[in-house]
Order: structure tokens, then sequence, then C-alpha cells
């Protein structure tokens, strides 16, 4: 790989369950977001940005960000987004696993897509090499994995923080 692969932390979603903007929830005194992006660059990505949400609030954290071009259309629109601006191909993550390591993201840099996955459930934290496109109407992640053929690269349970029992 001649470039390093971006970063990408997933910020645009609703956040329903949780009742406020899962970005900026703390897990031992750090916003998951912050953690998520930290986890990426350890894994060697080099830029690390946040795609979609509160754009103002990411960039006090001294986060980059930038919008999604199509807001409230799901995951796959903004990886799409993203990708148009990862020439290396990127390293996704959804900003409400705030455990993620290193080494775990590092496990799926290769030649096709791949995704972290639990009990073959792939968790929304994926690598796209270069030059992925995205399937032509695909609007759901799952789909989309397999639509591009991507490996599943097992792991343990993977904390999910979706609403505030979980944290």
């Amino acid at each position: 790989m001649n470039e390093r692969p971006a970063g990408v932390v997933l910020t645009g979603g609703a956040s329903r369950r949780m009742g406020r903007d899962k970005a900026f929830v703390e897990v031992a005194g750090v916003p998951m977001v912050v953690r998520v992006a930290d986890a990426l660059r350890g894994a060697g990505c080099d830029p690390v940005w946040c795609q979609g949400g509160d754009l103002v609030g990411l960039r006090e954290l001294g986060l980059a960000a930038h919008p999604d071009l199509e807001p409230g259309a799901g995951p796959v629109a903004a990886i799409d987004a993203a990708l148009g601006r990862a020439p290396g191909g990127a390293l996704v993550a959804a900003c409400d696993l705030p455990d993620l390591a290193p080494t775990d993201l590092q496990s799926l840099l290769g030649e096709q897509p791949a995704a972290l996955a639990t009990e073959g459930v792939a968790h929304l934290v994926a690598w796209f090499p270069a030059g992925t496109r995205m399937p032509l109407g695909v609007t759901r992640y799952q789909t989309m994995l397999a639509t591009l053929g991507a490996r599943l690269v097992e792991v343990s349970a993977i904390r999910n923080v979706n609403a505030p029992a979980d944290l």
C-alpha cells in the first residue's frame, strides 16, 4: 500500500436509544468518539476524521469532521462519502465502540474489504481498500459487505454502546 489508510469514525447516527448524541458520551472520562479515533490512529491511520453528526462539537474536541453528503441516509451512504476522501483506503468504525483495539483494526487490512465480526455477525468496523466502490442501490450495511465479498475477521464480543444501560 503506497498511502497510509485513512481512519473514519461514523458520527452521523440519530442516537435514539441513547437519548443524546452517542459520540459525546464519556467512557472512563473520555468521549467515545475520541476513544475510537485514538484506536484508529493506533492502528496506523492517517488522517483520521469524523463523518457526519455535530461537526462543531466534534471540532471542539480537536477532531477533524466532514459532513455527510446525505444526512440520515445511514452508514452505507456515510462510508461512500468517506471513501471519496480516502485514496489509500479507509478503516471505518462506528463511534459507539469504545473498546476497539488497534490490533483488531490492523487485522482487517489487506487486498479485500473486511469487517470485524463476532459469531459471524459483522460489527460496524470495516476496512475498504483503495478503489472500493459501494454497490449501486445497496443501503444496508450487512448486504453491502456481502456484495463486496468482504471477509469476516472473528473477534470476541465487542461492546456496542447504544443505550445508557450499555455503559
